[in-house]
């Protein structure tokens, strides 16, 4: 049986291997019976490994499945161990293996200690660059304004180049870059600055600053300190903020009193120049008195009847341009001199003018005031008599769209026309015909605006429309943008910050001149630094001390950092000019009491700006 078997395995291996040799593609492979049992044994071995290892991974899967376990998830989590390079917390142990699980923690914790301080580190650096970008675009602005307002807007340059040609233009070294002007105006400073660091302020910095008008004999100048000398001359009530003190009622009709004074004293001396000037026609008697003045006046303004005057006579005069002048000129005595001689012509006028007189300008009760608006819509607005109808729009404060163009010929004229028809009663009756302070200041700066009263050839005449109307910040402002006139607006925003009128930009990064949205529609703010630094800027190579005077007045002033501008501002003085030894010796000879308390902050801060000078060093 088995050899049967044999021979017809034997009679099929020969059948194959003659159809083998018929094949040419195949090659031609030759092994003895080891070989083949050695080959058959490697693969039997190979097959019985990869169905155990096979059958114990089923295996294993089903029982860890049965207990909710899943292997290939616990294989993941077993590779990723990787905690001592990237920090990672560890994964807990068993919870029997007590001290397993205690070392386990300890390395947590300390793991996410260094996670944390590393993440901290990081954000401080991220921040400590941010503010160093800041504070040096900060800077490069600062310079770009410079640049600006040096070269002009059609001239301005970025380069390096520009700022050189600048400080090349402002003077040959050893030589002042200020005018005489300017020169007259920084000897006042230093004047004020020792007497602020010696305690000794009896004379205030408008009254140094009108002396200096004095010396320079022009008008317009003098005329400029008059008017900021009459505005300041105001009780200021203590407060700490500013913008709370001047949008109160109380000063704001503290500021149109001081406002109606200075023009009314301004067209006295007017009316006297007049009369003086032309004596012959103006016919003046020996007799004193704003009432002959005014006749006097009135024979050079009225040489002849005009038609449209003849609503009352006196002597010879009309009436109500009598009282319109004598009001004008601040009397309100000799208009109720003239109210007295004429009351059988005037009416019920007597009485409401009497106590127009009585409250001294500032109105009537609101009773009276009723009666005169309505007499005033039923008579007196149809009259031909100009000044008629202007008396009545003053004691009333009503009609305030007409302009009364045939009285008020020229600008004071219509300001001081309006400034007494303004009303600060919140509680009044038909508020739609009232003229407040805030309407009057956005009619005069953004209806009309600056175009209207041909700035170019009259800057001061704009100033004084702005400065009258409480505009302090916006008259300044605009005076700074002019060459001529920019020394004097520095001056004007130096005394009322010494008088504590000034209503400064919160930021440093503000425009000259701004509002917030918090301010009321008439508030605005002056960029009070960067006013000063714009100015010093000229000067601050060749005249470092004079500089460094005008810094003084910042000695309180931050910025968002919180860093000293006064510090600020010296140590860059320090290290443009490279006069180290000039800047302190004035700290310590000119300002040697206030020197001893800023010395120690302000030579750390030039030394860690990178100046390297022996005086500073040892």
């Amino acid at each position: 049986m088995d050899g049967e078997g044999f021979g017809e395995l034997l009679q099929q291996a020969e059948q194959l291997n003659a159809e083998t040799e018929g094949v040419t593609e195949l090659p031609h492979v030759e092994r003895n019976l080891q070989e083949i049992q050695q080959a058959g044994e490697r693969l039997r071995s190979r097959n019985m490994t990869r169905t155990s290892q096979e059958s114990a991974n089923v295996k294993a899967s089903v029982l860890l499945g049965s207990r909710g376990l899943d292997i290939s998830h616990i294989s993941q989590r077993l590779e990723s161990l990787s905690a001592a390079t990237t920090f990672e917390p560890l994964e807990p142990i068993k919870d029997t293996d007590i001290q397993g699980f205690l070392k386990n923690e300890r390395d947590n914790l300390l793991l996410a200690a260094i996670e944390e301080s590393r993440k901290r580190t990081f954000a401080m650096a991220e921040d400590y660059h941010r503010e160093s970008m800041l504070a040096e675009w900060e800077q490069v602005k600062q310079k770009i304004l410079h640049s600006l307002l040096a070269s002009g807007e059609d001239a301005l340059d970025f380069t390096q180049e520009s700022e050189t040609s600048y400080i090349s233009e402002s003077g040959a070294p050893g030589r002042s870059s200020l005018d005489s002007v300017e020169m007259a105006y920084a000897q006042q400073i230093y004047i004020y600055n020792e007497k602020v660091v010696n305690n000794n302020l009896q004379t205030s910095l408008v009254d140094l600053c009108v002396a200096v008008a004095e010396r320079l004999d022009d008008k317009n100048v003098t005329d400029l300190w008059a008017m900021v000398k009459q505005m300041t001359d105001v009780f200021l009530v203590p407060a700490g903020d500013t913008l709370k003190s001047r949008c109160s009622v109380h000063m704001q009709m503290a500021f149109v009193r001081q406002a109606l004074i200075y023009l009314e004293q301004s067209y006295k001396s007017y009316t006297l120049l007049s009369v003086f000037a032309n004596l012959q026609q103006a016919q003046l008697g020996g007799i004193p008195g704003t009432f002959h003045i005014v006749r006097s006046f009135l024979n050079i303004r009225l040489p002849a009847p005009i038609p449209g005057l003849q609503d009352g006579e006196l002597d010879g005069y009309p009436v109500w341009a009598l009282i319109y002048y004598c009001m004008r000129c601040g009397d309100l005595m000799a208009a109720q001199h003239v109210v007295n001689r004429a009351q059988h012509q005037l009416g019920e006028f007597k009485n409401w003018f009497q106590e127009y007189v009585k409250s001294e300008g500032r109105g009537l009760s609101p009773d009276c005031e009723n009666k005169v608006r309505l007499h005033y819509r039923r008579a007196v607005r149809a009259s031909t008599d100009p000044y008629k109808r202007a008396v009545y729009c003053i004691i009333g404060r009503c009609d305030i769209t007409d302009n009364h163009s045939e009285v008020a010929s020229k600008t004071e004229d219509y300001l001081w026309l309006k400034l007494s028809q303004v009303c600060f009663e919140e509680d009044a009756i038909n508020t739609q015909d009232r003229l407040t302070l805030s309407q009057l200041q956005k009619q005069l700066f953004e209806d009309y605006g600056e175009s209207h009263f041909a700035f170019n050839q009259q800057p001061f005449l704009y100033f004084q429309v702005l400065f009258l109307t409480a505009q302090f910040e916006a008259a300044i402002a605009f005076l700074f943008r002019l060459e001529r006139t920019r020394c004097h607006a520095v001056h004007v925003a130096l005394a009322l910050f010494e008088q504590k009128l000034l209503i400064k930009s919160s930021g440093l990064s503000a425009q000259l001149v701004s509002q917030e949205a918090k301010d009321s529609p008439g508030v605005r703010r002056l960029n009070f630094v960067r006013l000063l630094m714009l100015y010093t800027r000229k000067f601050e190579p060749t005249d470092p001390r004079e500089a460094l005077e005008y810094f003084f007045f910042l000695r309180n002033e931050k910025n968002s950092q919180g860093e000293d501008m006064f510090l600020r501002c010296v140590s860059d003085l320090v290290i443009e000019s490279r006069e180290v030894q000039t800047c302190l010796f004035v700290l310590t000879c000119s300002w040697a009491s206030w020197r001893r308390m800023e010395e120690r902050s302000l030579v750390p801060l030039i030394n860690s700006r990178r100046i390297r000078t022996p005086l500073l060093t040892t």
